[in-house]
């Protein structure tokens, strides 16, 4: 045999030997990271996501949020209806006991219009108190009143039992014992101002008798 090609053989053998061994190495390589990313459920996978799930996701969140504003929407309502329901039935209930008592009363909101008043003191001033005006309007013909009245809105300044006397719109001279006083909330705002009217007698004209004009 040829020398040459002997030592051309063994160089062949011996270049495929290192070329077998070099490919079972990363054979083996290869093999070993696919079975480890196999059986090591930590390594973090990233699944597809379709952007149909995206959607879905989205109209599931935004429908359970809307979902929960309308529970509560609705649980708002029923609690501001139960509180007109109270309110309203607060208010009947002042009525009639407005109604009952020995004076006239007249109430304005905090910005001077009326909102309440009983029979008597319709009587006792011989107003209009049906129509919703403020109190220098429905006082226009008592100017004591209407005075006393701006005071309390104006400076917080209450008044009890001042007697006034005026000429009521009949042409009656009338005699009355007012208290201006108000109403405030916690942070002390001025919700309303309350009137109460005590009818007075007034002496009759060269006596020392007293006259009763609303007889």
């Amino acid at each position: 045999m040829n020398p040459h090609l002997n030592s051309q053989y063994l160089m062949l053998l011996f270049a495929g030997g290192i070329l077998v061994i070099c490919v079972l190495i990363l054979a083996d390589y290869l093999l070993k990271k696919s079975i480890g990313r196999t059986l090591n459920p930590q390594d973090p996978t990233f699944p597809k996501v379709r952007l149909e799930d995206e959607a879905a996701f989205t109209f599931a969140a935004v429908k359970g949020v809307v979902t929960q504003l309308k529970t509560e929407q609705k649980a708002t309502q029923e609690q501001l209806i139960a509180a007109e329901r109270r309110a309203e039935e607060n208010a009947r209930k002042f009525e009639l006991l407005a109604r009952e008592i020995d004076f006239g009363l007249m109430v304005f909101d905090a910005g001077g219009f009326i909102t309440f008043s009983n029979p008597l003191v319709r009587t006792l001033l011989a107003v209009d108190t049906w129509s919703r005006r403020r109190y220098g309007e429905i006082f226009h013909d008592i100017p004591a009143v209407s005075e006393l009245t701006g005071e309390c809105f104006e400076a917080g300044t209450e008044t009890r039992n001042r007697a006034v006397e005026f000429q009521a719109s009949d042409g009656t001279e009338r005699r009355v014992e007012v208290s201006v006083l108000s109403t405030r909330d916690r942070s002390g705002a001025l919700e309303a101002v309350a009137c109460v009217f005590r009818k007075l007698a007034i002496p009759a004209p060269g006596s020392d008798e007293f006259i009763d004009p609303t007889i």
